[in-house]
Parts: C-alpha cells; sequence; structure tokens
C-alpha cells in the first residue's frame, strides 16, 4: 500500500470565478460538502443574508470583512457555526481563505417572503 502524499494547488494558474458581483473565488480543494476557498471582495462587496448549512471559517489575509456582529482585519480568524445567519460586507475590500463544510441557503430580510432554495455561497 502507498502512503498519501502532499497535494499542490498552483493558485495563480486557476481564474478567479465570479460568484456574486463584486465577489470572486478560486477553490483550492472540494471534497463532498468540505471547500477550501480564497475569496476576493471588491470594495463595496456585499453577500446577501444567508443561513450556513454547515460551518465556516476565516482567516482575512488582506482588508477586512464585517458581518452583523463584528469585523474580521488581516490576520483575524472568524468561525461561523452551522446555522449562523448573517450577510457579509466589505467596504474596503479584502482576500480571505475560507474553508466550509457545507453550503448556504438565503435568508429573507425582515418583512420579505420567507423562501428557501439551497446553494454554496
Amino acid at each position: 500500500m502507498t502512503a498519501p502524499v502532499s497535494e499542490y494547488v498552483s493558485v495563480a494558474a486557476s481564474s478567479w470565478q465570479l460568484r456574486r458581483p463584486g465577489v470572486h473565488w478560486k477553490v483550492l480543494y472540494e471534497d463532498g460538502p468540505r471547500q477550501t476557498v480564497l475569496v476576493r471582495y471588491e470594495p463595496g462587496a456585499l453577500v446577501p443574508r444567508h443561513r450556513h448549512l454547515g460551518e465556516e471559517q476565516i482567516f482575512v489575509l488582506e482588508g477586512s470583512v464585517s458581518d452583523d456582529t463584528g469585523t474580521c482585519g488581516a490576520g483575524d480568524y472568524a468561525r461561523r457555526p452551522p446555522g449562523c445567519v448573517h450577510s457579509v460586507r466589505s467596504p474596503g475590500g479584502a482576500l480571505v481563505l475560507a474553508i466550509m463544510t457545507g453550503g448556504t441557503e438565503p435568508v429573507p430580510e425582515a418583512g420579505a417572503a420567507e423562501g428557501v432554495n439551497s446553494k454554496r455561497g
């Protein structure tokens, strides 16, 4: 039996994929619901309110991202447990490493009609 070996990803060789206006990402690793993603937020980017179906961990490499409970700046870490509901914004732009164990679903703003449409995001 051969032992597993290290896997290397040439991040520079892969292209950025547009996820939503102002938010691009590169998938570095994917295994079912588990993903490791490099996310680039343009200044002023907004990710609408959503619920995490699995856990998300982020490490901010450059800039900052903010949600309903605080701001995570360069060199900082944040964890969103399953069920966490928030929106994300980056007034000045950011580069973030995200590790996720499940997708998200949209959550309407207060007063909007409730609707569920599962997807990663």
